[in-house]
């Protein structure tokens, strides 16, 4: 039973308010703590093999929360599934900033997860209930700002906490905020009564669905460290596929899926959810390169990098609503279209990368990125979720997330994994050239080393071989240039496959009617 009929005419604003901090808080730390990774392992003595499990456990945990929220949402009704997954991520932040030992830390990120996964599906339920069809754009965009912002502020906050306070005041900042939203949660969102209290839960389908998850997720994160061909790694995608078929396999015998995959015989919403992969590898592929130029190759601390990406955050917050009501009124197609375009181009301009990249140079290809991924979020989510039956919509916005997450975990792997062949690629070039010392490039180069070196007081005796060592640095960091180079215009590349099921979507406006929504052209 639908209760926003009244109530959320008049409450629809707040109960957005209330989704985008809930949002806000969920998608911030899945990104947060990469910063503080370093200062843990030093306060546990723990290695990077046993760190990382930080990070990826919370990725695991959060991807396979997911899938229940719609078997939840008819078991205790969606007001009280979204309130307890506030209350288990405040729980979770409040453990983790208490977590005396590495497991400790691990199992308390896991429970967080469940609270934050959780969160995304049924927050976006809410909106998708609480506005009309032909609102949700503007409401998706409103939305959008505080799921796109969130990656793009991560590591300017979590650097400043870490630097000037602790990596424990990463979590405790939660609490507060999820406080306050949990009040406001109670205040402002309608009782909703359970659709089927009795309905089961499809155990088998979240099983191989959450195997199939798991060890997907696992493979794609460690696959870097471990090698692709090692055994576990094989092992992992083996186990991945396995549940995979499992999954599907059992989706189509029971009668309530936890999952349902008919959805993806709807045409918008399989073309959204295309659009949505490549986007999610694109953008949080990116996400993930940008700091690790600016710090590793170019020396920035973790607070400047913050800086530099801020532009990303405030264009996505300046266009995202504007989509929103441009995709209400013309529809999603071309919105769409134009955001993967400009997306597509402000990755490609990285390919001029180099040591004295300055800040402007750095500043233009974000505007236009937080441009494009504005004009993608709210028209990608209001085209998908205007697609479904009101019944379906929570299945259907588990689905975009999941989709979401999975798309930024093979994003982080694939170009990880490029930039790691392209910069041996690109020393083995440049190893070349600095053998055959007779090459004039080179015999400049030195010189250049040397008057450096001259010129900073070094010992006359000293400089030929303190050139070369010189030289050698520049060499690693002129290949880590070019590698970085080219995953930005491979990342580039990748999204340019959203072109056409952006121009396939169909421009459809719902009917006004109290059932299922009908949809026309």
């Amino acid at each position: 039973m639908n209760n926003f009929s009244h109530q959320g005419k008049d409450h629809k604003w707040g109960v957005l308010g209330v989704v985008v901090l809930g949002s806000f808080m969920a998608i911030l730390d899945n990104n947060i703590v990469n910063v503080a990774l370093p200062k843990m392992m030093a306060n546990f003595g723990a290695t990077v093999d046993q760190i990382e499990w930080v990070v990826t456990g919370y990725m695991i945990s959060f991807a396979i929360s997911m899938p229940t929220t719609s078997w939840l949402k008819d078991i205790i009704g969606l007001k009280k599934l979204f309130i307890f997954s506030l209350v288990f991520f405040c729980l979770g932040s409040a453990l983790c900033g208490l977590a005396w030992d590495k497991d400790s830390l691990i199992g308390f990120r896991v429970l967080q997860a469940l609270g934050g996964g959780a969160m995304m599906p049924s927050g976006l339920t809410l909106v998708s209930e609480a506005f009309p069809p032909q609102e949700r754009g503007m409401a998706m965009g409103t939305w959008s700002i505080g799921a796109m912002v969130a990656p793009a502020i991560g590591p300017f906050l979590g650097g400043y906490l870490v630097d000037e306070v602790s990596w424990r005041s990463i979590f405790y900042i939660n609490l507060p905020v999820g406080a306050a939203t949990i009040l406001m949660a109670l205040w402002i969102l309608p009782a909703i009564r359970p659709a089927d209290p009795s309905r089961r839960l499809d155990l088998a389908g979240f099983i191989s669905f959450s195997a199939f998850l798991a060890f997907f997720l696992i493979a794609l994160a460690q696959g870097q460290r471990e090698g692709w061909d090692s055994d576990y790694i094989i092992a992992c995608f083996t186990l991945s596929i396995l549940g995979l078929v499992a999954f599907v396999a059992s989706a189509f015998r029971v009668k309530d899926p936890i999952i349902d995959l008919h959805l993806f015989a709807n045409h918008n919403f399989l073309m959204a959810n295309i659009i949505n992969f490549v986007r999610a590898v694109a953008i949080f592929g990116s996400m993930f390169m940008l700091p690790l130029f600016l710090q590793n190759v170019l020396d920035y601390k973790a607070l400047d990098t913050g800086i530099i990406l801020a532009p990303t955050a405030i264009s996505v917050a300046i266009v995202s609503p504007f989509s929103g009501m441009i995709s209400d009124r013309i529809g999603p197609r071309i919105p769409l279209f134009c955001g993967t375009v400009l997306v597509a181009l402000s990755l490609y301009m990285y390919k001029d990368l180099s040591l004295d990249s300055d800040y402007w140079f750095l500043f233009w290809p974000q505007v236009i990125r937080g441009a494009g991924m504005g004009l993608l979020n709210a028209p990608l989510m209001s085209a998908a979720l205007n697609a479904v039956r009101r019944e379906q919509t929570s299945v259907a916005s588990s689905l975009l997330t999941v989709n979401m997450q999975v798309g930024g975990a093979f994003g982080v792997a694939l170009l990880g994994a490029t930039l790691e062949r392209r910069q041996f690629f690109h020393y083995t070039h440049f190893l070349e050239h600095i053998n055959n010392a007779s090459t004039p490039i080179v015999a400049q180069a030195q010189s250049a080393m040397e008057a450096l070196l001259a010129r900073a007081g070094h010992a006359p005796a000293d400089l030929v071989a303190k050139g070369k060592t010189l030289l050698a640095l520049w060499v690693q960091k002129q290949a880590a240039v070019g590698a970085f180079e080219d995953a930005f215009v491979l990342a580039g590349l990748l999204i340019t496959v959203g072109f056409v099921p952006a121009l396939l979507i169909r421009n459809r406006h719902a009917a006004k009617g109290p059932g299922s929504q009908v949809i026309a052209e």
